[in-house]
């Protein structure tokens, strides 16, 4: 009777988890279809799913907030070599006469067997570990509470049991469960029987409820890393938005969670809850209102939550069209009943707060600067800032809440396509007595010079702009500024969610940029880089867009430039979030600052490169106030922390925010603020005036 009782209790448990999976599906087909491929280049996926799902390189890793956690490699890699074991018990259950040792030769059993039986122990080891991290040692995010102490309480008895088990069997050889054996020697073979059976049956036991409470649990991401990880964005347009209809009002960005696409929800069960995301956040690091892991949470249990209903309703419409269809029920009536039923949930569902706004808090989402340190360090490749900048696209074009700060910069680039609100006729003042060639004067240039609204009308940042003007020249580079044709590109529009407002401003640029006959664009700004480079092909515009760091390596490089010495003395230098992350060049600007100073070189930060830490003004922040401790503030204690003389930057917004950090800690008079542009051009001799206005 064993083996059939076995398989009513395997047949059971699989069931109950089928229909957890299928409720699971269920949920994300409800999502929106996905704008790009996901399934598209398979050597490439199934590579990823090598390296990051079963090599974990990812969770490997070790970054500046030290949220290493490589104690999970040894449970990660140790659950797949006991799977084997496991579906071995399972297949014996069944069948009695199945077994692995019988089944292979002996070379290949005993390394298995002794592999299998020493992972055990490593995990039950690693579970006292995880069980002294969580109560004593406590890292940020990673409480002890129920849900974890169920998880680890059953993986260690799964280990226990595994080795009873094995242990009053004779332990066949491997060495733990053959000194499990040694102990329990003394056990009389009838009471040793029960003991057996007990020890099998609470391992299965203890197995299949763990299987059947995973999706209920944060290991939920057992089920949803690997699919996660096999579609995850491989283009190089890390900030995946897609293109609104603005016709269709359904479009309006995310108001509701079926609203996002299926590869958004599934993020939601593939969340790994190892904090990191969070924990690298600079708007929770300062002590706003976001947690990306939360606000991931919170979309998974609105999505389960009102999945749920809309299933339970479905089923109930479809027992009352079996009734009769619409018409109205006679009171007391089965039909009358389920329409009451029906009604129930329709109030349910419209009294339920909203995802957007509600569930998900409206400062929650505009606390985000979309740096993409989130983004960066999940281990299984969660997209958290498009789904904030789409819940912002519903605040702004559904529900009409607009921060003051933000409505007034909407205003500005409206009324003079510029988010200062400065004339737009005062846009070309800033290259007078310049020369400055112009797209009329200079019709065909090689390039076009993106100056930029902070280029153009901030003070601050007029004088790098100057300065590139005067590296441009020094190189003999052919180029042309567009003038009082150009425009804001629509960065903070389309970041802080007025999707039309940036839809007006892209149209207009692309028309302009087309018109003139652009190929090559050089901006200084590496907001207008990521726009012009990754959101402008959806509406026409495709162009080569390089940043200006990456231009002047290329002339150094080619022995256009020849820097001299700089008198900067000790640099340090910023890494931008839009430039860094979001479009990955790193090493341009470090270039540029060891030519000119080969002897000095650069002193890092300790959060630098792809870990750099944000400056605070991405995302809109630009332009709005911020309560309590500062993103920029929080940057400029570490820069000052090297002792350096002078901050290098390769961003207007992070000069601006630098800038005003350093004047917030008094320290203005001893370290400047600096565009690499500016560093490299006290590099290079005077340029006669010719040069700069010679037609190329």
């Amino acid at each position: 009777m064993k083996p059939i009782i076995f398989a009513v209790v395997l047949a059971v448990a699989f069931g109950f988890f089928g229909r957890t999976l299928h409720t699971m599906v269920r949920a994300l087909n409800r999502g929106v279809p996905e704008p790009r491929p996901r399934t598209d280049r398979l050597g490439a996926r199934l590579l990823s799913v090598l390296i990051y799902f079963f090599g974990q390189k990812k969770v490997a890793e070790e970054g500046p907030q030290h949220m290493t956690s490589k104690h999970h490699l040894l449970i990660f890699w140790g659950f797949l070599l006991i799977t084997v074991g496991t579906v071995e018990l399972l297949i014996n259950g069944v069948v009695p006469a199945f077994s692995l040792h019988a089944l292979l030769p002996g070379i290949l059993y005993k390394p298995l067997a002794w592999t299998i039986d020493l992972f055990n122990f490593v995990v039950l080891l690693v579970m006292g570990w995880a069980f002294f991290r969580r109560i004593v040692v406590r890292p940020r995010l990673i409480p002890m509470n129920l849900d974890a102490g169920i998880i680890l309480g059953a993986i260690a008895c799964l280990m226990i049991t595994h080795f009873l088990y094995h242990g009053l069997l004779g332990g066949d050889g491997t060495p733990v469960a053959t000194a499990v054996a040694g102990i329990l020697s003394g056990i009389d073979p009838a009471t040793r029987d029960v003991a057996t059976e007990f020890a099998f049956w609470l391992h299965v036991v203890i197995l299949l409820s763990f299987l059947n409470y995973l999706p209920f649990s944060k290991h939920i991401h057992l089920l949803g890393a690997l699919p996660n990880i096999f579609s995850r964005n491989l283009s190089a347009r890390k900030l995946d938005l897609p293109k609104l209809d603005l016709e269709d009002e359904n479009q309006w960005g995310v108001g509701r969670f079926d609203q996002l696409s299926w590869k958004s929800l599934l993020d939601t069960y593939a969340c790994t809850e190892c904090a990191r995301c969070t924990n690298y956040c600079p708007a929770y690091t300062t002590g706003k209102n976001l947690s990306p892991m939360q606000l991931i949470h919170d979309i998974r249990y609105e999505m389960l939550d009102r999945d749920g209903l809309l299933a339970e309703r479905a089923e109930l419409s479809s027992q009352r069209d079996g009734l009769g269809g619409d018409g109205e029920a006679e009171p007391g009536s089965d039909a009358a009943y389920l329409d009451q039923r029906i009604a129930a949930l329709d109030s349910r569902l419209e009294n339920m707060p909203p995802m957007t706004g509600g569930r998900v808090a409206e400062d929650t989402l505009w606390a985000c600067t979309t740096c993409g340190a989130c983004q960066e360090v999940c281990p299984v490749f969660i997209e958290h800032p498009a789904k904030i900048i789409q819940m912002r696209q519903n605040l702004v074009l559904e529900q009409e809440k607009v921060p003051a700060d933000l409505g007034r910069t909407f205003r500005n680039i409206e009324r003079q396509q510029n988010p200062w609100g400065i004339a737009a006729d005062r846009r070309m003042e800033w290259a007078e007595d310049l020369g400055v060639p112009t797209i009329e004067d200079n019709p065909d240039p090689e390039y076009i010079l993106w100056v930029g609204c902070a280029g153009a009308f901030d003070a601050r940042i007029v004088k790098q702009t100057k300065a590139m003007v005067k590296l441009l020249g020094a190189a003999e580079v052919d180029y042309a500024v567009l003038g009082h044709s150009e425009s804001c590109t629509g960065d903070p529009a389309r970041r802080a969610g007025n999707e039309m407002l940036f839809q007006m401003q892209a149209e207009a640029n692309i028309e302009t940029l087309n018109e003139v006959g652009a190929k090559k664009v050089i901006t200084s700004c590496p907001h207008c880089l990521h726009t012009l480079r990754h959101d402008y092909p959806q509406f026409g515009g495709n162009y080569e867009v390089i940043h200006h760091t990456q231009l002047l390596a290329h002339l150094i490089d080619t022995g256009k430039l020849a820097p001299e010495g700089g008198a900067a003395g000790k640099v340090t230098y910023h890494d931008s979030c839009y430039l860094g992350r979001w479009n990955g060049e790193y090493d341009a600007p470090r270039k540029i600052l060891d030519t000119v100073d080969p002897d000095g070189g650069i002193v890092e930060m300790k959060r630098n490169r792809r870990h750099g830490f944000c400056c605070g003004a991405g995302g809109g922040r630009m332009f709005m106030e911020e309560d309590g401790p500062r993103v920029n503030e929080n940057r400029t204690d570490e820069a000052l922390a090297t002792g350096a003389d002078a901050i290098a930057v390769a961003c207007p917004f992070c000069n601006i925010m630098m800038t005003d950090g350093v004047k917030s800690r008094d320290r203005d008079e001893q370290v400047k603020v600096l565009d690499v542009a500016e560093i490299l051009a006290a590099s290079i001799p005077d340029v006669p005036a010719s040069a700069l206005t010679r037609k190329r």
